[in-house]
């Protein structure tokens, strides 16, 4: 028995055993984090924009939360046959609840205001913020004649 300083050789690997100690720590760390940042995308909505092919649509309905796909077309930047082909995907690949879900249930959710066609709701303003308003727009609309002649 010694006593007195570790060889170096000791002291060394003792050094690299709690170093790769803390790297694994940070490893699965990280493999938190990142179950974490997939958790917090798969809140996001997504549209069924160019993604309804068989291959990306089960896999997009198995990602994303409940409620959260909506229809979309990515008109006009899409091709029109590519738009067609994707919706031809999503009629015929996806059973009906679903697809009346993606059409129209879940923006529904989303949109609660837009759902009944019902307008939205106006709270009649006291006269002096309409005053305030009206004053106010009539003197964008004299800056920006002035700033933009012979625009009327």
């Amino acid at each position: 028995m010694r006593n007195g300083p570790a060889p170096r050789e000791t002291r060394a690997t003792h050094e690299t055993q709690e170093a790769l100690k803390v790297r694994r720590g940070a490893v699965v760390m990280g493999r938190l984090s990142r179950l974490s940042r997939v958790s917090r995308v798969s809140r996001f909505y997504f549209d069924t924009a160019l993604s309804s092919s068989p291959a990306a649509l089960p896999t997009l309905l198995a990602f994303a939360r409940p409620g959260h796909v909506l229809f979309g077309s990515d008109w006009p930047f899409a091709p029109t046959p590519a738009g067609q082909y994707f919706a031809s995907g999503l009629d015929s690949g996806v059973d009906p609840g679903t697809l009346t879900a993606i059409n129209r249930t879940n923006a529904e959710a989303l949109f609660p205001r837009l759902a009944g066609g019902t307008p939205a709701p106006t709270s009649p303003r006291p006269l002096p913020a309409r005053l305030r308003q009206s004053a106010r727009r009539a003197a964008a609309r004299l800056v920006f004649k002035l700033l933009q002649p012979g625009t009327d």
